[in-house]
């Protein structure tokens, strides 16, 4: 694991990722997705950033941390169904616009590799293992997450 804070190409950077209590939960802009499988992490390729990322996204009104992760899992890989355990809440310093942000982190372990279907965010899939380093076309934040959500 890298030590934190970690910055991404744009300069956003991880500040921390801690374990709460999912009721203990500060406001969360959005949430994120750990699809693990054989202790390899489900990334997809986010059109408009052009990198590969983990799941996830925005809260919409009135929606729950766990209730955006769930929808945002179903619109991105078409995963539906599966179990969420909450894992994590990740600190984000944001720059573009300057701001500071928390992200409910969300994990879900398949046993079989689903069948996944691309949203319109999407390009592309591709299991990673943590072990592996990571690729310039990798955003280093959502893999640290990943790292830390496995272990």
């Amino acid at each position: 694991m890298a030590g934190l804070p970690l910055r991404d190409r744009a300069g956003n950077a991880l500040l921390a990722v801690r374990r709460v209590a999912e009721s203990e939960l500060p406001p969360v802009a959005a949430s994120l997705v750990v699809v693990g499988h054989a202790g390899a992490v489900l990334l997809m390729l986010d059109k408009r950033r052009g990198q590969w990322e983990l799941p996830g996204g925005m809260r919409e009104a009135g929606e729950t941390a766990r209730e955006a992760a769930v929808r945002e899992l179903g619109e991105e890989t078409g995963i539906h169904g599966v179990a969420l355990a909450f894992a994590a809440v990740a600190e984000f310093d944001l720059v573009d616009p300057g701001r500071r942000e928390f992200l409910a982190v969300y994990r879900a372990e398949v046993t079989a590799v689903p069948r996944l279907t691309l949203g319109e965010e999407g390009l592309g899939f591709r299991w990673w293992s943590p072990r592996e380093p990571v690729d310039p076309d990798t955003s280093p934040l959502d893999a640290e997450i990943a790292a830390r959500t496995l272990t």
